[in-house]
């Protein structure tokens, strides 16, 4: 059994249950919500007032919280979140069927600030749109 449902059982309080084992309420409270694991000493004098044993070294008492166990939220918090690989730069290459290759920095210089450009390599052609204007430009 956990802390708590014991303590629940018996019908104390966390300050009573706290003086009776020597230990101070907030340890009692934060054992009760997973932010302390139960030390086998606690265990012990836990259950010389109850004569019934308590989970040690588990945090495995149900936070109210979507069914999520302390143990678990306790594992989120320490968990170290992976790190990212450094961002590689991509090239981006786009390639007639007929063997030639363009890249994006080619298409701009032939477009000029456009919003958007779209690439046809099977009619040879960049298609722009600036604003309201539309144009088109040979790739090779």
């Amino acid at each position: 059994m956990t802390i708590k449902e014991l303590r629940e059982k018996y019908g104390l309080s966390q300050a009573k249950l706290a003086a009776a084992i020597g230990v101070s309420s907030a340890a009692i409270g934060a054992i009760e919500t997973g932010r302390m694991k139960v030390s086998p000493k606690i265990a012990d004098q836990v259950k010389a007032v109850f004569s019934e044993a308590v989970e040690t070294g588990t945090m495995a008492v149900k936070s109210g919280k979507k069914g999520k166990t302390a143990g678990n939220m306790a594992a989120k918090k320490t968990a170290k979140k992976p790190v990212k690989p450094a961002a590689k730069k991509t090239e981006v290459f786009i390639q007639s069927p007929m063997g030639g290759e363009i890249t994006p920095e080619e298409i701009l210089a032939k477009v000029g600030q456009a919003d958007k450009a779209y690439v046809r390599p099977d009619q040879n052609k960049i298609y722009w749109v600036r604003g309201d204007e539309t144009g088109s430009v040979d790739i090779w």
